[in-house]
């Protein structure tokens, strides 16, 4: 789709990838936040979600390995649409958009529907799988035991596969795929999330990009802004979310 009004604009197409790092950080701050938040008490819908098949899947230490590389997506995808010369800011724009009505989407659900997870693998056991062992003991450490559901990596790995229409090779999707798979079964194997969780995850990440980022990219809401406008408004929602995350926390521990 031809960009009308971006030909008057300034050509800087890789300075909106510094995106990226501030909406993984918000993310990060908003799920601590509603985790911390939530720990103060709360009706757990956790137990409603569990399943005999879930207690029984087994713990299989090395897929805490793609588990921790899911966020290392954004990096893939931006490496990958510049090698292979696919990369158009004026499409990632959306897909950060996207990515952050993501963000705001799971937060509601996970404030307003906390569910724990109760079936994570106990520190004898993580003892006996060395270091995968302790990278699992750190995860569980960092992950609030609630917004269980749905699963930010599923959601994130889901939507991820979806934009890749717009700036994979045809015959390099399936690699996208193949992540999403994997990234499945890394949240079962390392028992960090129900398999409802996968679901909720991958209707949330379909939600979403059929809500924002189609209608989005679409009607080009975004083509009349430079790229230091889109920068300037994504790290200003991560200052904000920053203070408060600081505010509400020392107010929740004092």
């Amino acid at each position: 789709m031809a960009h009308s009004t971006s030909a008057s604009l300034p050509k800087q197409p890789y300075l909106e990838a510094l995106c990226i790092p501030p909406l993984l950080f918000t993310h990060k701050l908003l799920y601590d936040l509603i985790g911390a938040l939530l720990s103060h008490g709360t009706t757990d819908y956790g137990p409603l979600l569990a399943t005999s098949f879930d207690v029984h899947i087994p713990y299989i230490p090395i897929f805490i390995v793609p588990y921790v590389l899911t966020w290392a997506y954004g990096g893939i995808i931006l490496g990958y649409s510049i090698y292979c010369g696919t990369y158009d800011h004026h499409t990632f724009r959306y897909f950060y958009l996207t990515f952050l009505a993501l963000i705001g989407v799971e937060c509601l659900i996970w404030y307003n529907f906390p569910a724990s997870i109760t079936i994570r693998v106990s520190p004898s056991v993580l003892s006996e799988s060395g270091w995968l062992g302790e990278l699992t003991a750190y995860v569980y450490k960092n992950a609030t035991t609630y917004n269980v559901i749905p699963s930010a990596h599923i959601a994130f790995a889901f939507l991820t596969w979806l934009f890749s229409k717009h700036f994979a090779l045809a015959h390099h999707r399936w690699m996208f795929l193949v992540l999403l798979l994997i990234t499945s079964f890394s949240v079962v194997f390392i028992k960090n999330h129900y398999v409802i969780d996968i679901f909720g995850g991958v209707g949330l990440g379909y939600l979403v990009y059929r809500l924002v980022f189609i209608p989005a990219s679409k009607f080009q809401i975004l083509a009349g802004f430079t790229s230091q406008t889109i920068l300037a408004t994504i790290y200003l929602i991560f200052i904000l979310t920053s203070v408060s995350y600081c505010w509400v926390l020392g107010g929740l521990w004092n």
